[in-house]
């Protein structure tokens, strides 16, 4: 008989067999939940010993309120905005994450935004289909090699990109406060230098409360090149009505986003992000590959044993 409880409180897989058998060596069972809220999940967590968490928001206070046994919770991903570490620190609940799994599937996805908004593809792909075989849509084309990249947040996959960026264009700069010496044969810029200086810039930086809103208009508006601006870490970090006031003011020549702020907003509704014939949208994908969602059930319920 299990002595422990592990439950799912929202997931977006076919199976759990990698849980089942990692957990069971530990005498663990699991129950899997598809949770909507964090008030559904509360009263479904009274015996749990262990919570593995996926989008599910809100896992703070009055969830640890009604799980006393509970002493750790995984989130299956990166990012730790899900969970309140603080309230999760006060009552000595460890929380871990899997800060190593599809580094390079998101590093890919954020270089083919780039490659394919800097060179027009999305637009010019729309205007053959609809009969107009044409250079005048896709003028001007900035060549590659003369652009200057700027990666906010160097991380992992922050470096990850910058090595990728490297072949394709003439400089690599990031702002990261944490690290504020060249790193990886990339120069640090303060925040407004590289909003002036770059060309393309690339969102790679957690969601913090500091992070919220990070791109704002007050951002764009330092902006003189008229960057692409490339998300695929947070939707919150970018404010996207500000994208919108950039895009109609040639503050950002183009935008590719892989996040939104509010995604029901722009997904479910005539949103102006969707009129643009140089904005590039995919559905939080830029993590999926065949081989990170097998890697990222079996990290999570390693972490968890």
């Amino acid at each position: 008989m299990a002595q422990y409880t592990v439950i799912v409180t929202d997931h977006v897989f076919q199976s759990f067999e990698a849980e089942t058998e990692i957990l069971a060596a530990v005498e663990a069972k699991l129950e899997v939940l598809q949770c909507k809220s964090a008030a559904e999940l509360v009263p479904q967590v009274a015996d749990a010993h262990g919570l593995l968490n996926t989008y599910l928001p809100g896992i703070g206070a009055p969830v640890f309120d009604a799980a006393p046994e509970l002493k750790a919770v995984v989130r299956y991903g990166i990012g730790l905005d899900t969970i309140d570490i603080a309230e999760a620190t006060k009552r000595g609940i460890a929380v871990a994450n899997v800060p190593d799994y599809c580094i390079n599937e998101v590093a890919d996805h954020a270089l083919a935004h780039f490659l394919s908004l800097a060179r027009k593809l999305p637009l010019s792909d729309r205007k053959v289909r609809a009969g107009e075989w044409s250079l005048s849509y896709v003028k001007p084309v900035k060549p590659l090699q003369t652009m200057r990249a700027g990666i906010l947040g160097f991380g992992r996959i922050g470096r990850a990109l910058a090595a990728r960026l490297k072949p394709f264009v003439a400089e690599v700069t990031f702002f990261d406060p944490f690290v504020q010496v060249e790193c990886e044969g990339c120069q640090p810029l303060a925040f407004d230098d590289l909003l002036a200086t770059c060309d393309a810039v690339f969102v790679q930086c957690p969601a913090t409360p500091e992070t919220r809103h990070l791109l704002n208009r007050d951002a764009f508006a330092k902006t003189t090149r008229q960057p692409l601006l490339i998300n695929c870490a947070r939707g919150e970090i970018v404010e996207t009505d500000a994208v919108v006031w950039a895009l109609e003011n040639g503050k950002l020549a183009g935008a590719g986003l892989d996040l939104l702020e509010d995604e029901n907003a722009v997904v479910k509704h005539d949103h102006p992000l969707k009129h643009f014939d140089n904005v590039l949208l995919t559905p939080h994908s830029a993590w999926f590959s065949d081989a990170a969602i097998p890697e990222l059930q079996r990290r999570a319920a390693e972490e968890m044993a």
